[in-house]
Formats: C-alpha cells, sequence, structure tokens
C-alpha cells in the first residue's frame, strides 16, 4: 500500500513540473504592451526635435497573434475644439499633428533585429496599404525603435 501512496505521491508530482521557460527569442520579446517615453527626430541640420512633446504620450502593442497597434499624441493634448461640429482649419490641422496611430500585422527579422508593421489602416494616409520597418532593441524593459539621427522612439514595457 505504501508504494502505491508513493507512486501516486511521485506522478502527482511530475504531472504538476514545467520546466523553466527557455530564452525568449526575437519573435517573442516585443510581445506586450509599451508605453511611449519620447519620441524623437533630428531635422536636416542634425537638431533633435521633439515633434510630440516631451514626454510624448502613446502606447505599442505586439500581441501573441501577430497583430500590432501603435498611438503618438502630443503633450500636453491640443484644446478641444470651440465648436466640435465645427472645427476651425487651424484646430483640424492641430490635431491631425499631434496624433499619429496605425495598425495591422507585424513580422520581425531576428537576425536584422527588424520589425515590419504591414500597415492595415492609419490617420496618415500615406502609412495604410505599406510596411513600415523599424529597427529595434530591447535592454530590460525598454524598447527602442529607430534610426540614429532620423528618428527614435524609447518605450517602456507596461507591467
Amino acid at each position: 500500500m505504501r508504494k502505491i501512496v508513493l507512486l501516486v505521491l511521485f506522478v502527482a508530482g511530475c504531472s504538476s513540473y514545467a520546466p523553466p521557460r527557455a530564452r525568449m527569442s526575437n519573435s517573442d520579446v516585443l510581445i506586450g504592451t509599451w508605453r511611449v517615453l519620447r519620441y524623437e527626430t533630428w531635422n536636416s541640420q542634425g537638431l533633435k526635435l521633439t515633434p510630440f512633446g516631451d514626454p510624448a504620450a502613446g502606447y505599442a502593442v505586439f500581441d501573441a497573434t501577430g497583430h500590432a497597434f501603435i498611438q503618438l499624441m502630443r503633450t500636453p493634448p491640443a484644446e478641444p475644439f470651440a465648436s466640435p461640429a465645427a472645427p476651425t482649419p487651424e484646430e483640424i490641422r492641430t490635431a491631425y499633428f499631434g496624433f499619429a496611430a496605425y495598425y495591422g500585422t507585424y513580422t520581425i527579422d531576428e537576425a536584422g533585429r527588424m520589425v515590419t508593421i504591414h500597415v492595415e489602416g492609419s490617420n496618415m494616409p500615406s502609412y495604410t496599404g505599406t510596411d513600415q520597418v523599424r529597427p529595434f532593441r530591447v535592454e530590460g524593459e525598454t524598447l527602442t525603435l529607430g534610426v540614429p539621427g532620423q528618428y527614435r522612439a524609447t518605450l517602456v514595457r507596461v507591467r
């Protein structure tokens, strides 16, 4: 009887054992929600700009199904429209240039550390139907996307 009890306990213990997770591949490392901390660009003279404010606001989401959702917003945000039903051209311009969003599927080139977002929709008409290729680097809980001297987004993983 004692042998049967020990065997049952051994089998039960083995069935709940899960080996430690293997090191994440680059394709897994982006999965999650990332909060935008900074978004920087550089002009033709090499001057660094912060077109969405400092700090910028927004999120990038890369899910396990291969979908990505990116949103950036200027801080502070644009003022509310004086007349929401009839915004002025200047109000529309300020709102448009203060927000950027796009979504679609994504693929990763692990060797080149590049993520390609296959854009299905965007508030920027020139993005829709394009592939947006972004070099990336993950260090701890920080994600950096961008090309040095052109643009750089710095994000932190949301927990």
